[in-house]
């Protein structure tokens, strides 16, 4: 945020894209049967999961408004704060409301990848107790 562009302090970005690798990776370890997990704890996570979801979609309104320059005045000063408060919020691929869509999709692969390792669970459940049966 020093160069005078939008978004959060930190590289928030770099952040994001850790966590993008990491939903990536846990989507192809699912898809390749690495992933498993219970029914139970795979519905913990999707339950967290989609309440994040569930806020960021009650609150992308809120987020909207901030893309509006805010009203601090008419001063040369107060214009340049307002339109760098209008950077941050939703200015460019470093603002707050697009670094936010983007965990969006992340969480969403997310949630995908934890639905692929619930079967891969069944799956594994269901040739152990079949392998079981067989002594």
């Amino acid at each position: 945020m020093t160069d005078g562009t939008g978004g959060p302090p930190g590289d928030f970005s770099q952040m994001l894209g850790d966590f993008s690798a990491q939903a990536d990776a846990m989507v192809t370890a699912a898809k390749e049967g690495r992933f498993a997990v219970s029914p139970e704890m795979g519905e913990a996570y999707k339950t967290a999961l989609k309440q994040y979801l569930n806020d960021w979609s009650g609150n992308k309104g809120q987020f909207m408004m901030l893309a509006q320059s805010p009203e601090l005045g008419t001063s040369p000063y107060a214009i340049d704060v307002g339109k760098h408060a209008t950077l941050v919020a939703d200015g460019d691929e470093q603002s707050a409301k697009t670094q936010l869509e983007a965990l969006q999709s992340i969480v969403s692969q997310a949630l995908d990848a934890i639905e692929t390792a619930k079967k891969n669970y069944n799956k594994i459940e269901h040739e152990n107790e079949s392998a079981l049966k067989g002594f």
